[in-house]
């Protein structure tokens, strides 16, 4: 079996698991602070009073989740961005869920990355 199993749930709804929490929405030219999404569409999301599209985004972070066990270790290559290590959390139809680990930040971070902004993922060597 693939280390890439695909649930059958899409951005929209994992953001949904997700509503009256705090994300962070990072895209081209774009970083947010954090805000609580508040809403979500068929096509948009609200966070805070502002309106987004989020297959537009380079990532969604989401804060205060409990952090499931760990998933296979891979390496992603984005289109915006250098090779970076991460564990698998979930694949969905249009994202992938990581938990990723920066040297800039205090804790681990549970990102999505909608699936039209990667360019390859691999396993990472042990």
């Amino acid at each position: 079996m693939s280390f890439l199993h695909t649930t059958r749930m899409d951005l929209l709804e994992r953001l949904t698991l997700h509503l009256k929490r705090d994300i962070a929405l990072l895209a081209e030219g774009f970083e947010s602070g954090a805000g609580v999404l508040n809403q979500v569409g068929k096509r948009f999301i609200r966070v805070d009073e502002r309106y987004f599209v989020p297959a537009s985004m380079q990532e969604i972070v989401l804060f205060d989740v409990r952090k499931k066990e760990e998933g296979p270790r891979v390496n992603v290559r984005k289109a915006y961005a250098d090779i970076f290590e991460a564990d698998l959390l979930r694949t969905g139809t249009d994202f992938v869920e990581l938990l990723v680990n920066r040297a800039e930040e205090e804790e681990e971070l549970v990102i999505l990355i909608p699936l039209g902004r990667i360019l390859w993922i691999e396993r990472a060597e042990s």
